[in-house]
């Protein structure tokens, strides 16, 4: 068996969405100071880094991430890589529908997941990167709507920091397919297991999670 990290770094430094508040790592107690133990707080939204999407997150009385039994988080997934797309199309993905048929879990990778890489890693990049919205790479709304037609997916995800907007967002949470998104994909293989828990949250409709692909 190999487990492979599909989940982004938690820092300061970590790549957020667009106009979310970034993230806050405080050192609460230290030991150099004179306190007994050493601690640290975090502060950061739960939309936030690698996470998972329930239908409350767009739709109004949706599920929330605690109405989901554990079993929901652990797929057999398929990864398709569609690198330097800025939009993921149904005419991109027709040719596997086969496969999508016989998984719970669909996974893109666009190769956003080496900007959150970088942006993580080299200040200087980061101190001259302006990544908006709009450079972020998601999914056209006829494909999210036909790859919601497919009752086997239970969970899709994505390197980039969204699916998309609104509409891509309720065409899967409608259908009960939740969404994680900003994964590291670029060493995973095609076919594996995904294991993506959510923390044990009350009554949110987002967590961070740690998603791991099991070969």
């Amino acid at each position: 068996m190999k487990i492979i990290d599909l989940s982004q770094v938690v820092s300061e430094t970590s790549l957020i969405y667009p106009g979310d508040p970034g993230v806050e790592l405080v050192q609460t107690e230290s030991m150099a100071k004179g306190d007994l133990c050493n601690g640290e707080t975090i502060k950061a939204g739960v939309h936030s880094l690698t996470h998972l999407d329930s239908p409350g997150h767009q739709i109004k009385g949706g599920k929330l991430i605690q109405d989901y039994p554990l079993e929901k988080f652990v797929q057999k997934a398929l990864l398709i890589k569609l690198v330097d797309k800025k939009e993921i199309k149904k005419e991109d993905l027709e040719p596997y529908q086969d496969k999508i048929k016989n998984v719970g879990a669909l996974l893109i990778r666009t190769g956003f997941d080496k900007i959150i890489e970088r942006y993580e890693k080299d200040a200087d990049f980061r101190q001259k990167a302006k990544i908006s919205v709009n450079d972020l790479p998601k999914f056209t709304q006829d494909c999210a709507e036909w790859l919601s037609g497919f009752g086997n997916l239970e969970l899709v995800g994505v390197d980039s920091l969204t699916v998309g907007n609104k509409i891509i967002h309720s065409a899967f949470l409608q259908k009960d397919i939740l969404l994680v998104e900003c994964l590291f994909l670029e060493k995973a293989p095609e076919n594996f297991v995904l294991h993506c828990f959510p923390w044990k949250l009350k009554n949110v409709n987002g967590a961070p999670c740690r998603a791991i692909a099991v070969v």
